[in-house]
């Protein structure tokens, strides 16, 4: 059993992202306006665009599946494929998911150009980061740098020491 289990103050990193991950919606429903327009509104609009996305591009999936189970779907030309019992509502989803990308990208500029003010914005940034690094890994370095930046000028407010220390780089 390494040293870090046996320490119950020490936090594994998937508490870490889901204690992030939990706090836009806590801050957002905490909040007096909960406005869209702050950082931690802006994020929590992102997720749940991003999570709508994930939704549709799962049942396009599955709407493949079956297409190809019962058909030559992988043949057929786009005519063809529209004409199955499946093809409009896998046409539908894809203008979905192609309004949701555009959405989500100018979203995701505004958050880039907003910088956390509170703990709260910056694990919200976080979240955006590692969520999209499930799927994209690399576009997140704004929102990672802004995050760590805030981060590391803070301090405890129990133990009075840096939340990072200072030995460790974070330029």
């Amino acid at each position: 059993m390494s040293e870090y289990q046996l320490d119950p103050t020490v936090l594994s990193r998937r508490t870490l992202l889901a204690i992030a991950g939990a706090a836009p919606v806590v801050c957002a429903a905490g909040s007096a306006s909960g406005a869209a327009e702050t950082l931690i509104g802006q994020c929590a609009q992102w997720l749940t665009l991003d999570f709508e996305s994930d939704r549709l591009a799962r049942r396009w999936a599955a709407l493949e599946t079956q297409a190809a189970a019962g058909f030559d779907y992988f043949r057929m030309n786009e005519r063809e494929r529209l004409a199955l019992p499946m093809g409009p509502e896998m046409a539908a989803i894809e203008k979905a998911l192609d309004v949701l990308f555009g959405r989500r990208k100018r979203l995701y500029r505004a958050i880039t150009r907003m910088t956390p003010t509170t703990i709260h914005e910056a694990a919200s940034l976080i979240v955006i980061a590692a969520r999209i690094e499930v799927h994209d890994p690399g576009p997140t370095a704004p929102l990672v740098r802004r995050a760590m930046d805030f981060i590391a000028r803070g301090t405890c407010p129990r133990c009075g020491e840096p939340y990072v220390p200072k030995s460790l780089p974070t330029a």
